[in-house]
């Protein structure tokens, strides 16, 4: 290779910022330098480090609401014990519902959405859709928020028909972004026509219209198989 071929073939030395935002495929793809390992593994340690405090600071912050929740027999580490948990939780809905409204930082507010994602909080609609409609939607410091689509995913589980042209509403609502996604299964899971009804002038929203497609797709798969 000349040495012109060879400078053609050079590339620039990766910045910390393009290091960090490197995927599976790019590794395959590049071939990292000494430095930029280096470089790499200085900032997978910091992450760690970083993830480490990150999972301290919210232990303390939740430690009111886990010892709420020791107080009606559920000793768990975290909030999220309860989302994956197959066993019922009734004596804990009231204190998720009074620490719901406590201002938590996103990924704790988050777990407490999604544990109320069970019939026995039922009765908790009309709080959950004020939270909900207040949650914000987007990122923050680069992460994305969660608080919202644990929301959704807690109404829809939760949802009779007796509340589904309130789901309606929420769902046709563009200004809540992407959990709205999880708000169809609400209206998926549901017989009421007005639930059918709004399936269909949703299956042409962009943001939703790949989701509905997909459950016909499903649909003759499971036909099939049969």
């Amino acid at each position: 290779m000349t040495g012109r071929a060879s400078q053609r073939s050079a590339r620039a030395t990766l910045t910390n910022e393009e290091l960090s935002g490197l995927k599976a495929e790019d590794f395959r793809r590049l071939k990292l330098t000494d430095d930029e390992k280096s470089r790499l593994r200085d900032i997978n340690l910091g992450r760690a480090g970083e993830r480490a405090e990150r999972s301290v600071r919210l232990r303390a912050e939740e430690e009111p609401m886990l010892a709420d929740l020791r107080g009606t027999g559920f000793d768990v580490e975290s909030v999220w014990d309860l989302v994956n948990t197959s066993t019922p939780y009734p004596s804990a809905i009231p204190v998720l519902l009074k620490h719901l409204t406590r201002g938590y930082s996103d990924r704790i507010s988050e777990g407490i959405a999604r544990a109320l994602a069970v019939p026995d909080a039922r009765n908790a609609w009309p709080l959950l859709v004020a939270e909900y409609q207040k949650a914000p939607t987007g990122e923050e410091n680069g992460v994305r928020l969660g608080a919202k689509s644990g929301l959704a995913a807690a109404l829809s589980a939760i949802a009779t028909d007796g509340v589904i042209e309130e789901l309606v509403t929420l769902v046709k609502d563009r200004t809540n972004g992407s959990s709205r996604l999880l708000l169809l299964n609400g209206l998926r899971k549901s017989k009421s026509s007005i639930a059918k009804t709004a399936i269909d002038e949703l299956a042409s929203d962009p943001e939703l219209e790949k989701e509905i497609a997909s459950w016909s797709r499903k649909g003759k798969r499971k036909q099939q198989g049969n």
